[in-house]
């Protein structure tokens, strides 16, 4: 008898549905965007999109989408995960990402989508979903990050406040009179000339992260360093250029998705993406429906967010239905 993996008693999540097809679609500037397929064609199509900047798609997350409902479509960002060339800048923005969602779903022929996405997926779905609302069927969103100016900083800065000594080691690696603006003095490190200096930086860049978006300890091995080389380079890019919005961009914008149907699950104590930016995100959207997780952290596997991020796409799908959006193919 073929051993089965072990699984937790209380575990929310749908079963996992195999790849179906996968592929490299070419781009401008000699990009090639790595996308995956899993479900009957005939569901209701999501494209799920990838934290970071840096990340890539885990197709273990196709387990938060009931494969009796959906079909889903996951890709990784350029310069990221199996997309190639890995870690190339030029050409490499939120705009670019934009237009890969939207020539991934003319490819795949689809015509409308469920836009998802937590952290900086969540960022890239509403930007998305905000330039070609006419292709969207509703959004899903875990742990929502704005990018406003005050949420950059309190990714820099603010952490502080929960994690005094996380970000002392942080600061740490940059002289005093750098300390006021870290954004600006990692990404003088990791894009620098220096092989070593940017290293370093990207190393600590990535342990810092990992250690605040953790709301308990992971009981399995702690995070090491190394994939901060090439998850820092992509980010610090990104946070030169500030995620490439303009500030308060995505809440100006919401007017134009203010008839999609959207749900949004976050953590109490996200020290990642405060659940500040989910609440005045969904104040600003008459159908826009917010749970706030007590006990919940940034994780969306961890269990106290685990059972709500499971029932809210499912609630979406009613709502979606309910509303004439999706009649099936």
């Amino acid at each position: 008898m073929p051993l089965k993996p072990m699984q937790r008693l209380d575990d929310p999540f749908f079963p996992l549905e195999p790849t179906r097809a996968e592929g490299l679609l070419e781009r401008d500037g000699g990009h090639a965007i790595y996308w995956n397929d899993a479900g009957a064609v005939e569901n209701m199509p999501v494209i799920m999109i990838h934290g970071g900047p840096g990340g890539s798609c885990n197709e273990s997350r196709r387990r938060f989408y009931d494969p009796k409902k959906f079909r889903v479509v996951q890709f990784d960002q350029r310069g990221c995960g199996r997309s190639t060339p890995k870690g190339k800048l030029e050409g490499n923005s939120l705009q670019a990402t934009l237009t890969d969602i939207e020539a991934l779903r003319e490819h795949l022929g689809i015509e409308r989508w469920l836009v998802a996405g937590g952290s900086w997926g969540s960022t890239v779905a509403i930007a998305y979903a905000e330039a070609y609302p006419e292709r969207s069927l509703g959004v899903n969103l875990t742990c929502l990050w704005l990018c406003r100016r005050e949420d950059v900083h309190w990714w820099f800065h603010g952490v502080r406040t929960m994690f005094p000594e996380l970000w002392e080691s942080f600061a740490s690696l940059v002289s005093p009179d750098e300390r006021g603006d870290l954004r600006s003095a990692y990404v003088r490190r990791i894009l620098g000339n220096d092989p070593a200096v940017a290293k370093a930086a990207g190393e600590h860049l990535w342990l810092y992260e990992q250690g605040f978006m953790q709301f308990d300890a992971p009981v399995a091995a702690p995070e090491t360093a190394a994939k901060g080389e090439a998850y820092g380079r992509i980010f610090a890019h990104y946070a030169s250029n500030w995620f490439f919005v303009r500030d308060g961009q995505l809440l100006e914008d919401s007017p134009r998705i203010a008839h999609l149907p959207i749900e949004v699950v976050t953590g109490r104590y996200d020290c990642c993406t405060p659940p500040s930016n989910s609440y005045d995100f969904c104040a600003a959207l008459p159908n826009a429906h917010l749970t706030i997780v007590p006990g919940g952290g940034h994780f969306p596997t961890e269990i106290a967010m685990s059972h709500e991020v499971a029932r809210a796409p499912g609630r979406l799908y009613e709502r979606i239905v309910a509303g004439g959006g999706w009649r099936g193919r």
